[in-house]
This record gives structure tokens, C-alpha cells and sequence, in this order.
């Protein structure tokens, strides 16, 4: 709700940088195999999600993606949305597998995403 408030008041438009970081696992078990990481379904996934949510928004939204910095956590594959209003960082959780036990689906984030952003239509 945050989100469509700031794009409702105009404190958020089109050219305002949109952050979307993930957080995934990269430990042992099934998180990645130990050669190739773009064998991991961790990795896949998170491909995934950003081909979904650029195709749903870009060039209307100036969307950025990174993996989040640090040590990830066992089994965690987390989707967060950034965004500064004057100097004030905002973030909103869009998906979580260490609250939902399984991976999020980006046609999904991608729905709620296009809807905090296109409130009323």
C-alpha cells in the first residue's frame, strides 16, 4: 500500500529507480551444485523472476535488479522492492520462500508489482 500511495501523490513516476533485490541460497544440498552455477534452481529462478518483471515493466519503470550483499541464508530466496523518496529508503517484502516454504511465482510478483504501480486501474 505504501508503494501506490507514493505513485497516487506522485512521489513515484516512471523515471524514479526501482530496486528489486533477491536474496538466494548458494549453500550445499540442492541450493547450488557444486560446479556450474547456472545449473542451481536457485539461480534459475531468480533468472526467471527478473525476465518476468522486465517484460511487465520495463520501459515504463526504471528497474534495476541485484543479488543481495552478504551470506545468504540456507534455502532463502527473498524478493524485496527499494525505492527512495527524497532521502528516505523505502522497502517493501514481494516474496519470501523462508515464509512461504516454497519458491515465490513471478507472474505473480509481477502482478502485485504492476498493481502497487498502476493504483485505481
Amino acid at each position: 500500500r505504501l508503494l501506490s500511495d507514493h505513485v497516487e501523490r506522485g512521489m513515484v513516476a516512471g523515471e524514479t529507480p526501482l530496486v528489486i533485490e533477491v536474496e538466494f541460497c548458494t549453500h550445499g544440498y540442492d541450493c547450488v551444485s557444486r560446479g556450474d552455477q547456472r545449473t542451481s534452481k536457485y539461480y534459475n529462478h531468480y533468472i526467471k523472476v527478473c525476465d518476468v518483471l522486465e517484460k511487465h515493466l520495463f520501459p515504463s519503470w526504471n528497474i534495476c535488479f541485484v543479488i543481495k550483499r552478504g551470506r545468504p541464508r540456507q534455502g532463502a530466496f527473498e524478493v524485496e522492492l527499494l525505492w527512495v523518496v527524497g532521502s528516505v529508503e523505502y522497502s517493501v517484502t514481494l516474496a519470501s520462500k523462508i515464509c512461504n516454504a516454497k519458491f515465490p511465482n513471478a507472474e505473480n510478483i509481477a502482478k502485485r508489482l504492476h498493481a502497487a504501480l498502476h493504483p485505481g486501474v
